[in-house]
Order: structure tokens, then sequence, then C-alpha cells
């Protein structure tokens, strides 16, 4: 069977799970715009997030701007920010979620203008800049539903907002990153009989340089077994990458896989284990020196519990940072010279969707020092959960969400001892099993 079809056919047997593991789908609702509520406050970032399916973008630093509405139909979701901050892209669906329907790519320029479709095809995965330009990779399906064929498309877009096609190369891919100097691409290709799965250095133009054997062939006769690396993440010096190992059912992947590290200067080694966790590139983040990896650890499907922080040294070594009771999820780290790490945590909770509450009441912003010391970031009642830490680039405010009900909330501003509620009305879906993700926030910071 083509590998391409059967990563369709694990998509789709996992499809009654996520809707088990969501909230249900919001239909769009236009009585509850989204709202600037403190106008005196001035921050100096770019703010994209959704409301009742549809995108919106502020520019924080004018006082008197009032959010902009970009999409005014189907579904949205934001992809990212450009590395410099000019270019939103976002993925536009037609009905009133984002697995329903196939997703097609758009751009759009920070001041809401410019409004581009990328390409007239639906994507397969999510999209991804480089960290060094305006140059986007993205992945289609060139072949049928019956036979697929993946496609590795890169574009460049200008400051007028012209497209440039980069390269177009025919793979057999399962994901994809950026290597940190935006010049190269690192990619996982899958095991099959008698040949093992490995990482690949390749071009922009899709030439290999490099190949990784990160296992042995697999014995495809015991049925289940390692497929892939997925969800990658490279440090940012480029010498060490981690990633999630998948296996070949899906149902078996979503309650907990592998977590790897391998070191890309010494190709010989095979990865080292770190722990189990849930497959997302989310909870993995490198610290901006490259000395350590946070990430969560903890097996069930379920967000909300047995989801603990862990810190792991470039050489293998994990420290635990978290508790039993506790539970944890999206580390970030402050920028380069503050090595911070931001992350949320609340106390561990049975899983219950009820959309007039939050998932775990009580959850809060932490932060962990390079010392390892500990403490809460931020405050609130029972009866709201804080989520998305993003600190600015000199670790001296802090965007945040802050739900107060399973799928609404506010963005808030921690600055010193103030909390400041920025734009309320912001909705979107709990994610697979209360995971949060895609985010619902995407913040580029201007200084």
């Amino acid at each position: 069977m083509h590998k391409g079809w059967s990563r369709l056919i694990g998509i789709a047997s996992t499809f009654a799970m996520l809707i088990a593991g969501s909230g249900q789908a919001m239909a769009a609702d236009t009585g509850n715009l989204p709202e600037r509520v403190s106008k005196n406050v001035s921050v100096p970032a770019n703010l994209a997030f959704t409301s009742h399916q549809h995108l919106y973008l502020l520019d924080a630093r004018n006082q008197n701007e009032a959010p902009k509405q970009i999409t005014t139909n189907g579904f949205s979701e934001i992809v990212d920010w450009s590395a410099d901050g000019k270019w939103l892209l976002y993925l536009q669906y037609k009905g009133n979620d984002n697995y329903s329907t196939p997703g097609y790519l758009w751009a759009v320029r920070t001041d809401g203008s410019g409004v581009i479709r990328v390409d007239e095809r639906p994507v397969m995965q999510k999209p991804k800049w480089s960290p060094k330009a305006n140059t986007f990779a993205f992945t289609i399906n060139i072949g049928s539903n019956e036979v697929p064929t993946t496609q590795l498309v890169l574009k460049t877009i200008s400051d007028r907002g012209e497209l440039t096609l980069q390269s177009k190369t025919t793979v057999d891919i399962v994901d994809f990153t950026w290597m940190p100097d935006g010049e190269k691409l690192l990619v996982s290709t899958p095991a099959e009989k008698n040949r093992a799965m490995t990482l690949e250095l390749r071009s922009l133009a899709g030439k290999t340089q490099a190949t990784y054997p990160v296992a042995k062939p697999p014995k495809v006769e015991e049925g289940i077994y390692p497929w892939a690396p997925e969800g990658m993440k490279v440090s940012p010096d480029g010498t060490h990458v981690a990633f999630f190992v998948r296996y070949n059912s899906g149902s078996l992947s979503a309650d907990g896989v592998p977590i790897q590290l391998f070191n890309l200067t010494q190709p010989n080694q095979l990865p080292i284990v770190l722990g189990t966790g849930l497959a997302y590139s989310e909870w993995l983040a490198w610290s901006p020196d490259s000395k350590n990896l946070a990430f969560i650890e903890g097996t069930d499907r379920i967000a909300t519990m047995n989801k603990h922080l862990n810190l792991a040294e470039r050489e293998g070594k994990v420290v635990p940072a978290s508790q039993k009771e506790w539970v944890d999820t999206l580390p970030v780290w402050s920028g380069k010279g503050q090595e911070v790490l931001y992350f949320s945590r609340g106390k561990g909770t049975e899983y219950h969707y009820d959309p007039k509450k939050v998932m775990v009441p009580g959850q809060r912003i932490w932060k962990r020092e390079e010392n390892g010391e500990q403490k809460q970031v931020t405050q609130g009642t029972e009866q709201t959960a804080d989520y998305y830490p993003t600190p600015s680039h000199d670790g001296t405010q802090l965007l945040f969400m802050r739900m107060n009900e399973a799928e609404s909330g506010s963005l808030f501003l921690k600055q010193g001892d103030n909390e400041v509620e920025l734009i309320k009305g912001i909705t979107g879906d709990i994610g697979y099993y209360a995971n949060y993700l895609p985010p619902w926030v995407r913040i580029h910071w201007n200084s």
C-alpha cells in the first residue's frame, strides 16, 4: 500500500476520536464581536486571533485601533507570522471546523490589507515559515485520493505581495521543518520493510545533502512498529533535533509516543529516548542558548491530567520539573539572554467538557528561572484558566489568554505586578482532548 495513502487511512480512522475529543464545532456568531478593552495601553506587538471562527488582526501599538476582521465565512486557523512580522499565514476551511473539509492557504499583511490566496489546491500539512526570510514551505497532494502523491512547495512573498515559486519537489516524507539558518530543510521519511525511518537534510531545491537513519529497519511482520519521526524541533545552533516517533497505528500513537533527541553532528549514533508524550510540536521548546530542551511528558491522550514538564540537557540527561498532581502544557522560552521558561500549570483534572466551564480550573502561567526556581506568574480565580504564554524578547512583558469558558476568553497583558485585559471576545476550539491546539492567538513582538 502506498505510504501516503496509508497516512490518509490513519487520519480517517482517528476521525471519530477527533470529534469525541474536541469541543463542539462553534457556529459563526456575529453577535459578540471581539473588543479592545484597555484602550489606554500600548503594546509593541502585532496580534492575530480568532473569534467565532473568523480571523482578526490588531496592531497593539496604536491605542485607538480596534480589531480588524479579515475573514467573513468558513473556519479560520492561524498558521504563524513571518520572521519580520510583515505577513501572516492562515488556513481557511469552507465548513465549521478544520477536519471535515480541506484547508486552503492564505496570506495577509500586518495591517489587514493585501489578502492573497497562496495556492488553489488544499494543503496537506501545517505550512512553515523560514526563520530568516519571507519564504514558506507547504505540502499538497498532486495525485488522487486513492493514490496520493505529496509535493513539497516553497514560495516567497515580497513586501508588495508578489508570490514567487522557489521550488516544488515530489517527496515521500512524513514531516518537515526548517533549519535555523533558513537555507535547508530537515525532513523525515517513514520506515518500511528493509528500510529504516530516517531524517534527511535537504537543500531548498530538494537535493538531499545528508541522511540520518534514526532506527533499525522495522519488523513489519509484527504488525505494529515505530514508523516515522514527527514534530521535529531543531536547536537554535542547528546541532540537535528533538522529535516524536509515531507508530504505524493512529490509535496507539494518540496515547503517547517516544520522545527522542538526536545529535546531528554524530550521525552514527542512535537517538536518545527522553520519555513518552503526545506528539505535539508545541510541547517541545529549545532554550535560546540550545543547552536545554523543555518537553511535556505523559501518556493518555487527555491533556488535562498526567502531563508534566521536564528539561533535557543536550547530552540526554532529563531533569523532572513538575509534580504528580500538576498538569503542565505549552512551554515557551523568553528571548535570547533571558533563559526563563514560561508554561501553563494547573491541578490535574479528569476530562469533562462543559462549554460554560474551563477545562482546568485555576490553571495559571508559571515560570522557571535559570537556577531552577519556579513560581506562579499570573493570578486569577478558579473559574478561569490561563494559556498561550508569550513573553516579550526582553522578558518584561507577557501576553497570555485567560479563558472564562471552555471556548472563550480574553487576551491579557502582564507587566510587573499588573494584569490588564486587552481584548475580550476571543474564541476557539479546545482541540483534541483539550490540548488547545492549534493556538487561538499568534503574537509578533516588534521590539
